[in-house]
């Protein structure tokens, strides 16, 4: 779901055999720079070429030491990292998207930046003439007929543009800017929803970060809900705190469930490194066992072939890095392509 207007370019690169790679998905958030590229063959998804830096100590997010960095580390990681092209698909931190749910009368879906406008801005943390949204509408219980539930997605212009800048610095041409919930869509459907029953089936996604945890509601690879809940990896050392995200991912569930009518989430999905908190994973189980319905860890490094090439650039063992992200902007291609 582009932020952006521009138009999409041609963003595959095919070979005489058939084979072909997405775009570079770029993940550069306030801890650390991932990039993936994913590749198709005969036998199906590949990762094609991978890097990750961490951002240095001292260094603050969305400062201009912080753009050079991501500018020097970007174009350091396409000279290692064997990346094919230069064409991106990127978006921006998730502490710098504002999410909010709602619901608008059926009667306006046509006209819905008229109908959000006027109940959104008071919520938003930057001035409306400052930023750009998004509205996208979801279908969560086809025996509504009043109302269309709609995600608003909307981000402040300077931030776009400071992110923009970021690659056209480091020599690269940026296809679309997509949000990270499309993203984690796009990697849950791909590598998670292989047999026809997981098409239909609707899943909770949790994405732990540094300092926030990203929560997704989807169907298949169709979004439904998403919220950022300002809880991350660096708070989970108290018991308390690991209870109050536990808290909030209930709260997203019941919410959720309070719109879906018959929707019920069937599954929760941790997506994590193999070296998962072990807290953490206990906490989702017990989560998991109050709801009566299946967890799982999603760790889509170890649900993807690598080319040799890459197993020097990323550690695919020990890691408690998740490559969700990256990976699903990377796919974002993919379905640009399919839909022309």
């Amino acid at each position: 779901m582009p932020l952006t207007g521009a138009k999409t370019k041609r963003i595959f690169m095919l070979n005489w055999f058939g084979k072909y790679v997405c775009p570079i998905g770029v993940d550069l958030g306030n801890g650390f720079l991932r990039m993936a590229q994913i590749g198709f063959n005969g036998s199906g998804p590949y990762l094609h070429a991978a890097g990750i830096v961490a951002r240095p100590q001292g260094v603050e997010p969305q400062s201009p030491a912080w753009q050079r960095w991501a500018i020097d580390a970007i174009k350091d990681l396409l000279h290692k990292g064997d990346f094919k092209g230069k064409n991106v698909i990127t978006a921006l931190a998730s502490e710098d998207l504002f999410i909010e749910q709602m619901k608008v009368p059926h009667n306006t879906a046509a006209k819905l930046d008229e109908t959000v406008l006027p109940r959104i801005q008071k919520k938003l943390p930057f001035a409306v003439e400052e930023g750009m949204i998004h509205c996208i509408p979801v279908e969560i219980d086809s025996n509504k007929t009043t109302e269309t539930d709609v995600i608003v997605i909307a981000a402040e212009r300077c931030k776009i543009d400071r992110h923009l800048a970021i690659y056209e610095n480091a020599g690269l041409d940026v296809t679309e800017m997509s949000i990270w919930p499309t993203a984690l869509i796009n990697s849950y459907h791909q590598f998670f929803c292989r047999r026809k029953t997981d098409q239909s089936r609707v899943a909770i996604l949790l994405d732990v970060g540094s300092h926030s945890c990203n929560v997704v509601i989807g169907c298949g690879g169709e979004l439904l809900f998403a919220r950022l809940i300002p809880t991350g990896y660096v708070h989970l050392s108290q018991d308390q705190t690991i209870q109050r995200l536990m808290a909030e991912i209930d709260s997203c569930c019941r919410y959720f469930e309070s719109l879906a009518g018959k929707r019920p989430i069937e599954q929760i999905l941790l997506l994590v490194g193999k070296n998962v908190n072990k807290d953490l994973c206990d906490k989702i189980v017990e989560l998991a066992c109050k709801m009566q319905i299946p967890a799982q860890i999603g760790d889509v490094l170890s649900a993807i072939q690598a080319r040799r090439e890459v197993t020097g650039m990323v550690e695919r063992r020990n890691s408690n890095i998740d490559w969700a992200m990256a990976f699903g902007l990377s796919l974002e291609g993919m379905k640009k392509n399919e839909h022309k």
